[in-house]
This record gives C-alpha cells, structure tokens and sequence, in this order.
C-alpha cells in the first residue's frame, strides 16, 4: 500500500472548499458550477498529462512579426485583466499551486498518471461540493 501525502492533499481540500463557499455565498448559477468543473477537469488533466509539442505550440506563435506582436497584445491584455480582477486571480493561483503540490507529492511517492489525476480530480470536486454543502447548511439554520 502507498503512502498518500496528507499535508498537500489537506491543502487542496481546504484551497477547493474555500472556493466553494465562495461560489456559494455569491450565489452562482448551475451555469457557473458547470463552467467550474469543466475547469477544474481541465486543470487536473493539464497537471497530470503534460502536453508533449507544447514548445512547439510556443515557437509558431513567435516565428514571424505579426504573431509576435499578436502574442505581445494578448499577454498585455490578460495581464491588464488579471490585475484588474486581482481577487480572482489570487484564488486562482492558489487552486493552480495546490494542485501542483499534491501532483508532485503523488509523483514523489510514486503513483501513475492515472491515480495522480484521480486523486486531483476527485479531491477537488469533492471539496467544491462540501464547501458549498457547508454555506448553504450554516446560512440554512439561521
């Protein structure tokens, strides 16, 4: 039996359901709940497979003029956007690090590919799931 990294797994839990209640207390649509699982599923895919022609991806955007600039415009832009939604952006990079956490401890400890991204999904959405099950239990009972 493998040991399983309690520390960064705990950390995830707690990263998720935070942004659960959060989720929860702004009231979000089931259109929004969908968007963030799709997420989140996307996230733990991306954490676990890395993307082999990923370099290659980077070296077209950068081989002429025009999409050089295009890709100078567009990080501009999402910089202007991320520090215009600074908020978001700091719940993002904390989901974002808490999963590289926990894929690295899986990694150290040995697990597969396909475990690491079971136990990142399933943690994740799990913990999505009891942190807004916990606002809406709490603010129920006032």
């Amino acid at each position: 039996m493998k040991l399983i990294p309690l520390l960064s797994l705990t950390i995830l839990l707690i990263s998720y359901s935070i942004w659960g209640w959060s989720l929860a207390e702004a009231n979000a649509s089931n259109l929004l709940y969908f968007f963030v699982t799709v997420t989140i599923f996307l996230l733990d895919f991306i954490l676990t497979f890395s993307l082999p022609h990923y370099k290659g991806i980077v070296k077209l955007w950068f081989q002429s003029d025009i999409s050089t600039f295009l890709a100078v415009i567009t990080m501009a832009f999402l910089f202007v956007v991320i520090i215009k939604w600074i908020h978001i952006s700091v719940n993002a990079l904390v989901l974002i690090s808490a999963g590289i956490l926990v894929r690295l401890d899986t990694q150290i400890y040995g697990f597969k590919k396909w475990q690491s991204f079971g136990i990142l999904l399933i943690i994740s959405e799990v913990s999505l799931a009891i942190g807004t099950a916990l606002y809406i239990l709490l603010n129920n009972q006032k």
